[in-house]
Formats: C-alpha cells, structure tokens, sequence
C-alpha cells in the first residue's frame, strides 16, 4: 500500500462511526502484524491506530496464519463467509486485480458486511503489471469499481482517484541497459504518476 493511499483511506473512513450493535473490522489481506507496522507503517499510523480510537475491533484476516493474522481464510473461496464474523467495516486493498473470480470476491464482501455497514476497496488505476501470484491488469475508476455492486444495494460515501506523488515509488530497477533500469524516474519527470482508485459503500 502506497503511503498516500493510507492517507486517503484514514480520511474516507474519517466520516463513518461504529455501527451501535456492531463494531468489527474485516481487514481482508492484512499480512502480518510486522508489514503493517514495521515494512509498511503508514498501514497501521493512518488505519489501524485511528480506527482502534473511534471505537472499532480489527479482525486481521489473511491466507497464512502468521503472527498478527487473527482468522486464516481465503476470500476467493465460496465458504468464505462461513469462516469470518459480519462486520460493520471490511476492507478490501489491493487485492481485486490478483484474484481470477472478482465477481465471486465482491459476493464474499457483501455477505462478510452486515446490513447498514460499509465496505472500502483499493485497486490500482495506473500501474504496472505486479504477480502476486497472478495479476488479472483489473485497472478500474473508481465508478467501475462501484458498478461491480447491484445498484440497489449500495450508497456512496467517498470516491477518488488518489495520485502517488511520493518519489520513492519510483524507483531505479536493475537493468542490463541503463535508460530501461531509469524508466520510472524517467516517467515521473515526465509527468507520469501512479495511480490508486479508492471507494466507499455504504450498504442498504
């Protein structure tokens, strides 16, 4: 996760409160507890600390049972759902554009959030190919995000497209031909940005 797309997130999430019968967070595809605070610590500085303080309960959710992954469960399986409590906020970051089923994967979130409750996703909109094992190049707006939704099941309370300006994204890469290992730099002198399309649903 880019440090400015944790930005955004903290300040979408900013205007939703626990739910009064329900105070869980889904944290899909958290890794563990050292990525989030030590390799990636704008994750748990602008997410997870600000969302403890309002009130809401993390539930860190990922594939392997590492320390800090609270339930080992995988969302691109139809089951999902069975495994994982109804929470009043999951979130969805940077995952969509590594699953094959995405329409299966968005099932899972509506059945994981509770009525009335909210979900955030992440997916890159400008950005090169990454395998993580596989990457499907799903590189939606933020509005192709929403339409993956049924129309009568959701309200929109945030959506951007949040541009990566942080030049340490932009690194050089080893290459047997210097102007090829420069190309990022290069594109960002140009004007080229990355870019991350962020939404957040309310549910009906």
């Amino acid at each position: 996760m880019f440090r400015e797309e944790a930005i955004w997130i903290e300040k979408a999430l900013s205007k939703i409160l626990p739910l009064e019968h329900n105070n869980l967070v889904a944290n899909l595809g958290s890794s563990t507890a050292y990525f989030r605070e030590v390799i990636q610590p704008h994750i748990h500085q602008h997410i997870i600390t600000t969302l403890k303080e309002k009130g809401w309960q993390i539930i860190n959710i990922d594939l392997k049972a590492e320390e800090g992954v609270d339930i080992v469960a995988d969302v691109t399986k139809e089951n999902f759902y069975e495994l994982v409590q109804p929470s009043a906020l999951t979130i969805c970051t940077n995952m969509l554009e590594h699953v094959e089923d995405i329409g299966l994967v968005v099932n899972n979130l509506q059945k994981v959030t509770t009525k009335g409750g909210y979900i955030l996703i992440t997916v890159p909109y400008k950005y090169r190919k990454h395998l993580d094992p596989i990457d499907n190049m799903f590189r939606p707006t933020p509005d192709e995000i929403i339409a993956l939704f049924p129309k009568d099941v959701y309200e929109v309370i945030d959506k951007g497209v949040i541009v990566i300006h942080d030049k340490k994204y932009y690194p050089k890469r080893k290459s047997r031909f210097p102007i090829w290992g420069s190309r990022e730099i290069i594109a960002y002198a140009l004007g080229k940005r990355h870019k991350v399309s962020g939404v957040l649903l309310k549910l009906k």
